[in-house]
């Protein structure tokens, strides 16, 4: 356990013989350094590794499954940078600097302003990283490709977008992220984002729960 002024959970430290035997080990705050209690103590330290390595993992993944759509005027850099700037407002800049950690996207123009993204809208640092895929190599951004396909269910090609409102855009992001994934164990994105960042993000995003049968990726879905 952690003790005041002494030391935290699984740290080595050096105490005197009095106060370890007198108060430290009769409360069980702490155990004698030996060969048998060091090697516990690795074990347990690579284990948490392990734990934190895969939380970052999974961390990962579901970035690339769930999809946040938003509308915007013209496919500018400032219209662009508009997005994240509120999405920064929207979820404060500590919980925005955990989501989005890294932007990883193409060379397209829209994106030719990073400082515009990266930075804090408070402060002027810069607090996320903009990084670009290869040209030709849309495969280094594998999990967003596969969400445009299923916005491609719902608008095939040769029909426009130009119609769209904020009720269409947020209909569909929703409807996607409801679908049951094989790389989630066929969770869903919304369900996995809602249990690790909690309901009040998620509605903050816009996200909701939609029950299977309800789901709909035909362009009908932009009819209602």
């Amino acid at each position: 356990k952690d003790v005041k002024n002494v030391g935290k959970k699984d740290q080595i430290v050096e105490v005197s013989d009095g106060y370890a035997q007198n108060f430290l080990f009769p409360r069980r705050l702490a155990v004698q350094m030996t060969k048998g209690s060091k090697d516990v103590l690795d074990k347990q330290q690579e284990q948490a590794r392990i734990e934190e390595e895969n939380k970052k993992a999974q961390a990962l993944e579901l970035k690339e499954k769930l999809m946040l759509m938003f509308l915007i005027n013209k496919y500018t850099p400032d219209d662009v940078s508009k997005v994240f700037k509120h999405l920064q407002k929207v979820l404060g800049e500590e919980k925005f600097k955990e989501m989005f950690e890294v932007i990883l996207t193409d060379n397209g123009w829209e994106f030719s302003k990073p400082a515009d993204i990266e930075n804090s809208v408070l402060t002027g640092e810069k607090i996320i990283n903009v990084f670009y895929t290869e040209a030709y190599s849309s495969w280094q951004k594998g999990g967003i490709e596969r969400n445009h396909e299923f916005i491609r269910y719902i608008i095939p090609k040769g029909l426009t977008f130009n119609n769209l409102n904020k009720k269409n855009i947020v209909d569909m992001m929703n409807h996607i992220n409801n679908v049951q994934r094989k790389s989630l164990n066929y969770q869903t994105p919304f369900s996995v984002f809602n249990l690790k960042y909690g309901e009040t993000i998620s509605t903050l995003l816009h996200q909701h729960y939609i029950q299977p049968d309800d789901i709909n990726l035909s362009y009908k879905l932009l009819l209602h």
